[in-house]
């Protein structure tokens, strides 16, 4: 279904007598990273570190066979680092060294093997294994709820499908970025994608839409009509005017019979929205989550308390247990990731990120311009997704997480695509 190689990876590749051995070995590393970090393994907690562990191990291995030519991609996207080792450095001031430095050493193997991730695989190769992933994750939680097969509740304590994940949350932001992947993805050449490919995506499409029904995530609900329709726009040349006016169609009709879905689902549109952003007095209760935080920054407000410090040290034992009050309860986080990296490592750290993320999309928006495929405009939309998710959400600043995972891919995957386009530009004008 997925081509284990991909041409135009990192450097230039020799015939060698281990190539497709290696070959299986990268695809089998990015298949397993990806279902690890995308929560769909989280009910099997006693697999999960050692599992960490061995991707750590296999990346290790894999970058000794070919150090000299990763080093120099390393150079190239020095930038990815600046947020890793700002959160290592913490440990100077941390309120718990320990906790500091493992969470730091764990970021740090993150972001490395994100990175050579993104120099392996080209973004149309990213999106395509993401989408296999996802759906088989949303399709399992599927057959928990019609069936219950495993050993953990169908349902979360506020009353919609977890399936595979920690939350409803957690499920319906897979199945988002399933979908918007799937869009891009049907948006590619038939040289691009496979039939087999392509009838695998259609139908995990379906099974996509409805788990986003069935999970009860608003966040991911509302959001979806916005990225899909961000990622039309970004292909707007390469969309069918059929395929165009059936999906605008489509949010129309949606917007329309909105409300009627609502009332039928038992859910209140306004409480919802509300709930959505933190601005609801429900369980979800963000924004006296954020209150927490203003209230620790204000105390450290240049270097923070050093990176994911706040959560494991008894000196904020009162302040987690209000956290924990006011919804956090299924993840120890602040559900705003800027406000998560300013109490962890400060101004430095966010800036950082700040500048992982502006160099990543400028990169994916010049990539666009030289290629205008929908892989790249899929890449775009998915980074969007992760950034505005992450404003209400638990991710895109720890370790081990498929967000903070896909924005270093895709900015390496993107910066290696420009910079063979650079040489390639190069060597056509001097007539080599």
């Amino acid at each position: 279904m997925i081509s284990a190689v991909d041409q135009g990876t990192y450097g230039s590749r020799s015939s060698h007598p281990n190539e497709i051995f290696w070959a299986i070995f990268d695809a089998t590393l990015l298949t397993l990273i990806f279902m690890l970090s995308s929560d769909m393994l989280v009910q099997l907690r006693f697999v999960q570190s050692p599992m960490w562990l061995l991707c750590y191990a296999a990346m290790i291995l894999r970058i000794a066979t070919v150090w000299s030519a990763f080093f120099q991609m390393l150079l190239r996207n020095w930038f990815v680092l600046l947020f890793p080792a700002i959160c290592l450095a913490s440990i100077l001031w941390s309120v718990n060294k320990a906790a500091t430095l493992t969470s730091g050493l764990q970021l740090t193997m993150t972001m490395i093997m994100a990175m050579y991730l993104g120099w392996r695989y080209t973004l149309s190769v990213l999106i395509k294994v993401l989408i296999v992933v996802f759906s088989i994750g949303v399709w399992l939680s599927i057959l928990h709820w019609a069936t219950g097969i495993f050993p953990w509740p169908v349902y979360t304590r506020t009353g919609g499908l977890a399936g595979l994940f920690s939350s409803k949350g957690m499920l319906g932001i897979r199945a988002l970025f399933a979908v918007t992947a799937i869009v891009a993805l049907l948006m590619m050449q038939r040289h691009e994608v496979g039939p087999t490919l392509r009838t695998f995506a259609m139908i995990a499409l379906l099974g996509n839409i409805f788990a986003l029904a069935v999970s009860l995530s608003m966040t991911s609900v509302l959001l979806t009509p916005v990225l899909v329709m961000a990622l039309l726009i970004l292909c707007w040349h390469r969309v069918p005017s059929t395929i165009f006016s059936a999906g605008l169609l489509t949010v129309i009709a949606a917007i329309a019979l909105g409300p009627v879905i609502f009332v039928i689902a038992g859910i209140n549109p306004i409480e919802a929205v509300l709930d959505a952003i933190g601005k609801s007095t429900s369980l979800t209760g963000r924004v006296y989550i954020w209150q927490v935080a203003v209230d620790v920054y204000r105390e450290h407000p240049i270097l923070g308390v050093g990176y994911q410090a706040f959560w494991q040290s008894p000196q904020f034992l009162n302040e987690q247990l209000l956290t924990q009050d006011a919804g956090a309860v299924t993840s120890r986080s602040f559900h705003n990731f800027p406000l998560e990296i300013l109490v962890s490592a400060g101004w430095a750290a966010l800036l950082a990120m700040l500048v992982l993320l502006w160099v990543t999309v400028a990169r994916l928006f010049a990539l666009l311009r030289s290629t205008q495929s929908p892989a790249v405009a899929g890449a775009i939309t998915l980074i969007l997704g992760c950034v505005l998710s992450s404003l209400t959400g638990t991710t895109l600043y720890r370790a081990h997480e498929i967000m903070i995972i896909l924005v270093v891919a895709f900015a390496v995957s993107a910066g290696e695509d420009l910079y063979r386009i650079r040489r390639q530009a190069e060597k056509d004008a001097t007539g080599q």
